[in-house]
């Protein structure tokens, strides 16, 4: 839920990203607008605070580790439902009121095979480290394996609350769930930038030092991370596919424009949940390298 006073986006987010509809070139493709908008959120490597900070933090506090965790679970969680809602909307409309046609239908068991490894790990990468049954649903196995083994050192991080910045992402995710083109919208953006938050996800907990000693020293402690690295190189060329990724059953207007436009909020609203794991780490130097 959004407290009172704070938007569904921040203006700087929104800038970041939503004024670049204003200044749209006649891009050869709806995939390379979303690419720019992804970009002008700062949502890469070379942008983005919170990556930066990851990779040349030398130490991270449990504290801080906990509260990125545990935010993160909320966001995965919430990510995986509300894209499945998403579908179940299409779902029902192919069901009930119009025979699909294969692109479809090709676009949709896209997203069903990419979501459905968050559920069931159908993905090799993750099916051969994630624990069995519902204890290996992706948001259940980085609670249990990464959230709970910080949460004893973790002091008062532990008092319940969601930054701000990951409230108003929450929020987003929940209107994109009673979207026909949610599903599209978030497989689209979240698995373009979900290696580089892997890679600053491994950054932060191998960095993590309880009385002298890595807390996470164990082999498998970091299977969750490691196999999403892995994976996501495959996750992004297939929602970004030229035949079957989650734009090529866009409609030329006024679905293309929204669909834009939607994509412009997420990418606004998954930089400001970012910003908020970035705060809670300490500044880089500022001779350190972005690249």
């Amino acid at each position: 839920m959004l407290k009172a006073g704070e938007t569904s986006m921040t203006k700087d987010n929104l800038g970041r990203a939503g004024a670049l509809i204003d200044r749209q070139d006649t891009a050869p493709t709806l995939d390379d607008q979303v690419n720019r908008l992804i970009d002008g959120a700062g949502l890469n490597r070379e942008n983005n605070e919170f990556f930066h900070r990851a990779r040349h933090c030398p130490t991270v506090t449990p504290e801080a580790a906990y509260t990125i965790a545990a935010t993160w679970g909320r966001m995965t969680r919430s990510f995986m439902f509300t894209t499945i809602a998403s579908l179940g909307l299409n779902a029902r409309r192919f069901a009930m009121t119009e025979e699909p046609n294969h692109l479809e239908l090709a676009v949709f068991q896209t997203a069903y095979r990419v979501i459905g490894d968050d559920v069931a790990n159908f993905a090799g990468e993750f099916a051969a480290v994630g624990p069995q049954g519902a204890a290996g649903i992706h948001y259940v196995w980085w609670h249990d394996t990464v959230t709970a083994r910080l949460a004893p050192h973790a002091g008062e991080a532990r008092t319940p609350g969601v930054p701000a910045g990951a409230r108003v992402l929450l929020a987003s995710m929940a209107r994109l769930a009673d979207e026909p083109l949610g599903a599209a919208v978030q497989l689209r953006v979240v698995e373009h930038i979900a290696l580089d938050i892997a890679v600053a996800f491994r950054r932060v907990c191998t960095n993590v030092v309880v009385d002298g000693a890595p807390l996470f020293a164990r082999h498998g402690d970091l299977d969750w991370i490691d196999s999403h690295i892995r994976a996501e190189t495959g996750h992004a060329a297939s929602v970004s596919d030229d035949e079957t990724g989650m734009t090529t059953a866009v409609a030329p207007t006024p679905d293309r424009d929204r669909f834009v436009a939607l994509v412009a909020e997420y990418v606004a609203s998954w930089a400001g949940a970012l910003d908020e794991f970035a705060r809670v780490l300490p500044q880089a130097d500022g001779n350190a390298s972005r690249e």
